[in-house]
């Protein structure tokens, strides 16, 4: 049994205990996939990262729920890139340095921005936006325990991801949003028909005067609302200027209110057609480390 050093780092936030928190598990070339599952079931929060030597950029990582590995996602990307600056694993220079993370999806550049107090945003490039299949709204709304009227006739439910796809659902307002409590078992059949892995509930504005839109996750197999969803938000502000409901190149994306957790994401439009950019904040919750699990065949 060997021990690994591992970091808790809240994502989307500048305060402790807002966001979305990550594990960050250094040096883990030695953990087969098995073990890294077993792990992110262990530490039990939406994802688990796993830092890797990379040769084709500064360290590779892969992402595990605790029910699956993901090709991407937002939030530990930022946990991981402070982590990493955070550990000296990489070398930080102010005002902003940029590095190069090799993902499941390929390998895109991060930028780290930093000031006196050392780390301030990080910054991640995503691919662009790939939108697929549209849902029947009236079945959507159903799902969610809505009325039609709910949801906004303008921007149709629709899948969209930047590797994870994601049904997006606009409804009306905040108030609706914050309200919704689905039907666990019509949402998962919703979101099986069009192939996505969550719906990514959205409506303009938020509970900051300063947001321009405002979500919620909501997982129907695991039936459960993830504090903020990075590799969603973008998609999300994409598809919403595609349609028309938003005509800014930056935007403000406000998630977690539901939950407690709210969290806040800069997503950059300006070259949306070749790849989109998120940044925020982090703050490092826990450090320590761990013992990684001896996987014996037969195991359960």
């Amino acid at each position: 049994m060997t021990g690994h050093r591992v970091f808790t780092v809240d994502a989307f936030t500048k305060r402790a205990y807002g966001g979305n928190p990550c594990a960050v598990v250094f040096d883990a070339d030695d953990l087969s996939t098995e073990q890294m599952q077993i792990i992110a079931q262990e530490m039990n929060l939406s994802e688990t990262a796993f830092v890797l030597a990379s040769d084709r950029a500064a360290f590779r990582v892969r992402y595990f729920t605790p029910r699956m590995e993901i090709p991407f996602a937002g939030h530990p990307t930022i946990a991981v890139a402070y982590a990493m600056a955070m550990q000296g694993n990489i070398q930080v220079l102010p005002p902003r340095s940029t590095i190069e993370i090799e993902f499941e999806i390929g390998v895109f550049p991060v930028t780290i921005e930093a000031g006196e107090a050392g780390v301030e945003r990080i910054i991640m490039t995503q691919p662009a936006p790939k939108y697929a299949d549209t849902a029947v709204p009236c079945i959507v709304a159903a799902a969610l325990q809505l009325a039609d009227a709910d949801l906004l006739s303008a921007s149709p439910p629709q899948v969209a991801g930047v590797g994870v796809p994601f049904l997006m659902v606009g409804v009306k307002d905040r108030d609706t949003l914050l309200a919704i409590h689905p039907d666990w078992d019509e949402l998962q059949r919703v979101c099986e028909a069009v192939d996505a892995s969550a719906a990514y509930l959205y409506a303009l504005g938020g509970h900051d005067s300063d947001a321009d839109l405002c979500a919620r996750f909501v997982d129907p197999f695991a039936m459960y609302e993830d504090p903020f969803t990075g590799s969603a938000c973008g998609a999300m502000a994409a598809l919403a200027a595609r349609n028309g409901l938003i005509r800014k190149d930056h935007v403000l994306v406000e998630q977690g209110e539901g939950v407690g957790r709210i969290g806040y994401a800069d997503v950059d439009l300006r070259d949306v057609n070749s790849k989109v950019l998120v940044g925020g904040a982090a703050v490092l919750v826990l450090s320590g480390s761990m013992t990684a699990p001896l996987v014996i065949d037969g195991d359960n």
